[in-house]
């Protein structure tokens, strides 16, 4: 059993690339690069590639102190999640039964039977999306407005450069969380598919992973936590969090930490009035006012170095 989890862990969180549900799948890193090699041709003055390099392959933005730390948060929650948190905090198939077994006694001890047609999948497909998004943007709402799970939170914003790596630098608190959140978000979309549709659980997918989780990932998911600020523009931005706006999330003034919740989609901001747009803001400086122990054990325990 030991193994067969040491197995997992070594295929999911050491070799993320292979993974289509992980921001590091390996199409979604050769999109990323394409989309800085287009932004810079569409914004730069100097010469194209000597600036694509520095940007995106110099030493020190891929290992300093702050990126060391991201790394060793990455392989900590890694063991955590297949020894720990999956196992114990994955109910998402107690919450589908309840779920089902609900709706079904509200309808008079029937299913709905629908057909699984194809527009029914892709709206099913579409909610089951937005769910997702609304429930992520909530704990993350949560965890900037109650001063415990701020704490905790802070560990990922106290990061002072931003990879696609910074992604997974989360207190495994925060990664427990997560876990209990992806188990809500699942559980209640199968226990609902269960009982429209009678049928096994089924989104439009591709390569396995709901196709609109999937091109989120795909166009740029990981530029969010990176240093080359792409915009979306004012209209889409109202619309999908752009790269530059998380970017402004992990702004290091104390005015951006409340903006920009969202992971997709910026509606949920805008509802909460938290919203602030690429163009507002000039140039971000990320990390936290105040100073962190920039080690695995003094975040690991909550401790901050007095400025």
């Amino acid at each position: 059993m030991l193994w067969d989890r040491l197995n997992v862990w070594w295929d999911r969180f050491l070799v993320p690339v292979d993974d289509p549900g992980s921001r590091l799948f390996h199409l979604n890193i050769v999109v990323s690069l394409l989309l800085v090699a287009l932004w810079l041709f569409w914004t730069s003055r100097k010469s194209m590639w000597p600036e694509f390099i520095r940007l995106v392959f110099r030493r020190k933005y891929w290992w300093n102190r702050s990126t060391k730390l991201d790394y060793q948060i990455y392989i900590l929650n890694g063991i955590l999640k297949v020894l720990l948190l999956i196992p114990f905090l994955d109910f998402s198939f107690e919450i589908a039964r309840m779920v089902g077994h609900g709706l079904v006694f509200l309808n008079g001890g029937e299913f709905m039977g629908l057909k699984a047609s194809t527009t029914h999948l892709f709206a099913f497909t579409v909610v089951a999306f937005v769910w997702d998004d609304f429930l992520r943007f909530f704990q993350h709402f949560i965890m900037h407005r109650i001063p415990f799970l701020w704490r905790i939170h802070s560990v990922h914003h106290s990061a002072r450069v931003l990879t696609p790596v910074t992604l997974y630098r989360n207190h495994p608190l925060e990664s427990a969380i997560a876990t209990l959140r992806n188990s809500l978000s699942l559980g209640v979309m199968t226990g609902l598919f269960l009982f429209l549709f009678e049928a096994r659980f089924s989104v439009v997918t591709l390569f396995g992973v709901n196709i609109f989780g999937f091109l989120f990932n795909l166009l740029g998911a990981n530029l969010r936590h990176s240093h080359v600020p792409i915009s979306f523009g004012p209209f889409f931005e109202k619309i999908f969090i752009s790269p530059k706006q998380h970017q402004i999330h992990h702004s290091s003034n104390p005015d951006h930490f409340d903006r920009n919740l969202g992971v997709s989609l910026a509606i949920w901001d805008r509802l909460f009035g938290s919203l602030i747009l690429s163009q507002e803001v000039d140039k971000v400086r990320v990390g936290l006012p105040e100073s962190h122990h920039q080690s695995l054990l003094g975040e690991m325990t909550l401790r901050r170095k007095s400025n």
